[in-house]
């Protein structure tokens, strides 16, 4: 998501509510804020040129290098999130299918008919993923072609109940990588799915089951309260993504990965003096430059932003690139993780930042020419997570990509939420998609239990029992 508010929010930090970094009910937030402004601290971009030298998170990655081995052809990514620019110049050619799932749009916002972007979050993480750099900006994957599902409105905001939709329509239209920079849309201390479960859980297992990658923003929170803040994927085939500033750091506002089948970070962006304002030819140098769409200009405009939402399609692409070389979503998923560089530290359940040039060398020519399409129903082994204590490589070194031994369990399940519809919103710039989780029956591996409520409470109980003590304290001492 980027760091600017959405509802199922978009997970991009909001310029407009400095450095908050909480996301809207069920609306999918792009993680990024915009290009600076002209007079602001960055480096002026001038429109229709090439910017690949201003994309700093391509290079932390190794794209460009990576390149030499393919870009993704022939692979389909979905975009789960507010849409695309349709008219968008270095997006031309890549959208294969399109749709509108928006039930019940914010007040102020059209109801949708196509997946025209009207909120710009969507764009920016398109671009990230796959823009063909003929313009402006490229794409980690800029061979892929895009399947594209409107979830969210002009707001970023949504409902699981559409985001699942979504989830399910890509799949059907051949997406091989789903891509979700949403989140819930809570107060960010305490992500629902610690405490319900995550809705989104049969839906990813769902994908995976038919062959597609679910990649899912980590969020914005900087942790929440104890760590709660993070969404919970335990158990759940799907890769989450934090974010990395320019110093390749985990970004100040991200949640790091300690809940989670698969983790790994990639760069979202961190100003430090917070998000900006995505602009058209502005931009942040310490934020991720990519596609945009404005009313104003359609066609030509490159923006930056920051936050969990524009890490996610980094990962997305790199998966695209991967499985373009002819590997199963298991050999790609354990590609990503055993490549990664273990020397950043982004949580318990997180490989590393992505290197996608160490992961498409790892692919040897046999896997290269392995059948595609294995998944977790499909006999195919589970990719293990690979930690930084378990003997990785250097930074930048490949290993061993051979998928390991223990499997993921194929259970069918349904998409179907229950009958509320929690919004959601994206995660640019902070803003991450936060999906408020229903209270329901919670699905195997996707919550908690109890006991976190229950942690919770007695935490808040200490914490308000040590503040009523500290002001008969310092009441008593004014006295004296």
């Amino acid at each position: 998501m980027s760091r600017r508010p959405v509802t199922v929010a978009a997970k991009a930090r909001s310029a407009a509510a400095g450095r908050h970094r909480t996301a809207c009910a069920l609306v999918v937030s792009a993680v990024g804020a915009g290009l600076l402004a002209p007079g602001a601290a960055g480096a002026q971009v001038q429109s229709h040129a090439q910017y690949l030298g201003l994309q700093w998170g391509l290079s932390a990655i190794g794209a460009p290098s990576a390149w030499s081995y393919g870009t993704g052809a022939g692979v389909r990514i979905g975009i789960v999130d507010t849409g695309v620019d349709l008219a968008q110049q270095d997006l031309q050619g890549k959208v294969v299918a399109q749709t509108a799932i928006v039930s019940s749009p914010s007040p102020g916002c059209a109801q949708p008919t196509s997946a025209q972007d009207d909120n710009g979050h969507g764009t920016h993480v398109a671009g990230i993923a796959a823009a063909t750099g003929a313009h402006g900006t490229e794409g980690v994957a800029p061979g892929a072609s895009l399947v594209v599902a409107k979830v969210l409105d002009c707001q970023g905001s949504g409902t699981y109940q559409d985001v699942i939709a979504g989830i399910n329509w890509a799949v059907s239209q051949g997406a091989k990588v789903i891509n979700l920079s949403v989140g819930d849309a809570g107060t960010g201390l305490v992500d629902q799915s610690q405490v319900t479960g995550n809705p989104l859980a049969s839906a990813l297992q769902a994908a995976w089951n038919a062959g597609a990658i679910g990649v899912v923003a980590a969020g914005n929170n900087s942790n929440g309260v104890l760590g709660l803040g993070q969404a919970n994927f335990s158990g759940i085939p799907a890769v989450v993504v934090a974010a990395t500033g320019p110093n390749n750091a985990v970004a100040s506002y991200s949640n790091t990965i300690d809940s989670a089948q698969w983790g790994v970070a990639a760069p979202g962006g961190d100003d430090p003096n917070g998000p900006t304002t995505p602009a058209c030819g502005a931009n942040d140098t310490a934020e991720i430059l990519s596609t945009y769409w404005t009313a104003a200009d359609p066609v030509g405009c490159y923006a930056t932003d920051e936050g969990t939402s524009m890490a996610t399609p980094f990962v997305s692409g790199t998966l695209a690139l991967l499985l373009g070389r002819g590997l199963s979503p298991s050999q790609a998923v354990q590609a990503l993780l055993s490549t990664a560089n273990h020397s950043v530290t982004c949580g318990t359940d997180c490989s590393g930042l992505v290197n996608a040039q160490a992961a498409m060398a790892s692919v040897s020519t046999s896997s290269s020419t392995a059948p595609r399409g294995g998944s977790g129903s499909s006999g195919a082994s589970a990719p293990t997570s690979t930690h930084r204590s378990s003997g990785s490589a250097a930074p930048g070194q490949a290993t061993s990509a051979a998928p390991a031994s223990a499997g993921v369990t194929a259970t069918t399940s349904t998409s179907a939420t229950s009958g509320t519809n929690p919004t959601t919103s994206t995660t640019a710039g902070h803003g991450f998609t936060r999906l408020a989780a229903p209270l329901r029956h919670r699905a195997a591996g996707s919550g908690a239990g109890w006991w976190i409520a229950l942690v919770v409470v007695l935490a808040l109980v200490v914490a308000a029992t040590a503040l009523a003590r500290r002001r008969r304290t310092a009441t008593v001492a004014h006295e004296l």
